[in-house]
């Protein structure tokens, strides 16, 4: 509880870094500005998401007997030591890397090496609370960028003609229609459906978690949310390609910027659906190749 409340007053309470100049904002109020982005909505359920995973080891946890770690109290004081560079220097991502950080090392400081092994995996998903704007404009960049190409490499494979400019899909001209009669979809940063990206990673961590017990085929389940969404995306493209061929652009994405069309946000949430059905393609693949394991179960069976 001690940690808690040091960790809630330094977030919430403390001006950090607002990036620029002077100025300084609360890490806190860092993390409103962002958990309001649509592509870090998940974050503000992250920590609570990780407060359930320690809470439902609850009786496993209070059966371990503490052995604190000295080690512990090193990575601490690295931790704030991290944690005043980035104070120093205006950076706020090292004010995050740093309480995540100093999370892990009062757990270790406190209880010890078993107790911190049998929390990690909550830990780990704490991670996720932090926005990583980096990737942002790095990953999830490129994998867009990667989806537009092989959209339009499938669709003139398929014969309809299809030119790409940049993140931009439209339809080629021809001599009885001209270029981008059929259908021109700018596939942007907000609407080309890589922003769930990130929460996507989020529950693909949580299904392996559940669903498997071996490390690598949890790993596996994890590191397959990219391609996946990807995959997820790519489909979402064509739909809404398809849909603009046949009912009009108006109808399957809307107007640009003066309005979005309830087909376009219910294909976005068709690309959820698509990655969990190949989670759960992997998940039997991996049941029927390598042998059945018998899933967590949500709550911790009392002893």
């Amino acid at each position: 509880m001690v940690i808690l409340t040091v960790l809630s007053l330094v977030i919430l309470f403390l001006p950090y870094a607002a990036g620029y100049g002077s100025a300084r904002m609360t890490l806190g109020r860092w993390l409103a500005i962002y958990w309001a982005d649509p592509t870090w909505q998940h974050g503000a359920l992250a920590p609570l998401i990780a407060g359930f995973l320690v809470w439902r080891q609850r009786s496993s946890l209070t059966g371990l007997e503490p052995r604190p770690m000295w080690t512990g109290l090193g990575l601490s004081a690295f931790a704030l030591f991290i944690f005043w560079i980035g104070y120093r220097g205006n950076f706020y991502y090292l004010g995050f890397g740093s309480l995540q950080l100093l999370v892990a090392s009062a757990v270790l400081w406190t209880w010890g090496w078993e107790h911190f092994k049998r929390v990690s995996f909550a830990w780990f998903v704490l991670g996720f609370a932090w926005p990583y704007l980096f990737l942002e404009e790095t990953l999830a960049f490129k994998l867009r960028f990667i989806m537009v190409r092989t959209t339009s490499a499938f669709l003139n494979f398929s014969g309809v003609a299809t030119l790409q400019d940049g993140t931009t899909l439209l339809s080629a001209a021809t001599s009885a229609r001209e270029q981008g009669a059929w259908f021109r979809l700018d596939v942007d940063g907000p609407c080309s459906g890589m922003r769930s990206l990130f929460a996507l990673m989020l529950v693909s961590a949580l299904y392996g978690y559940f669903r498997q017990r071996t490390f690598w085929r949890r790993g596996l389940i994890f590191a397959l949310s990219l391609p996946l969404a990807v995959l997820a995306n790519m489909l979402r493209i064509l739909l809404l390609i398809a849909t603009s061929i046949v009912f009009g652009q108006n109808f399957a994405v809307g107007k640009g910027e003066e309005f979005t069309s309830s087909f376009h946000f219910i294909a976005g949430i068709a690309t959820f659906i698509v990655a969990l059905a190949g989670m759960k393609g992997v998940e039997e693949l991996l049941n029927k190749y390598w042998g059945r394991e018998r899933p967590l179960p949500l709550m911790e069976s009392k002893k």
